[in-house]
């Protein structure tokens, strides 16, 4: 069962057809996990429910999937806006050195010195690369933001929850 730790795959934007199947927005990274997909959760308004699937295709840039109790149009268009969700224990794993953003969410990012920098709230994906989003250290409302890249972080270790960077004299002042 699917429970409060589930991620979003995508979002069902219209039926498919006449016979049940649905188009869906992905927002995973991962086009081709449609075809492992055996049963997901189907959330709409804060409302859920597991729907075994049928089949599932790529199609384009978008998912096709057929839901095995979806059978007309009518149905499909009923799930339209609806979310769908796995846990996050059935993602695919990622290359070593790669993290999934909510793995990241909460450590604790220090520098090489050792100095509490301050917490990963947020990672925002941006266009060469995405931002690590902190809140400092022993300050309110005041956040920084440090880019993702090979050049700054020196360590990642998600058992100790921190992040250890490397940054340049004064890009936290920015």
């Amino acid at each position: 069962m699917i429970n409060g730790r589930d991620v979003v795959l995508g979002a069902i934007i219209s039926p498919h057809g006449t016979g049940g199947m649905v188009k869906v927005y992905l927002y995973s990274d991962f086009p081709e996990r449609v075809r492992l997909l055996e049963e997901v959760k189907l959330e709409k308004e804060a409302r859920g429910r597991l729907h075994k699937v049928e089949k599932a295709a790529v199609h384009g840039k978008y998912w096709l999937i057929k839901f095995k109790d979806i059978n007309s149009r009518d149905e499909a268009e009923e799930l339209r806006d609806s979310l769908i969700k796995i846990q996050k224990g059935e993602r695919l794993p990622l290359p070593e050195g790669t993290y999934y953003h909510d793995q990241l969410e909460g450590l604790k990012v220090y520098n090489v010195s050792g100095e509490l920098l301050g917490s990963v709230v947020e990672i925002r994906p941006g266009g060469g690369h995405d931002q690590i989003i902190l809140a400092r250290a022993n300050e309110t409302d005041i956040y920084n933001s440090i880019p993702a890249v090979k050049e700054f972080i020196r360590q990642v270790n998600l058992e100790e929850g921190i992040i250890v960077v490397d940054l340049p004299e004064g890009m936290l002042d920015l």
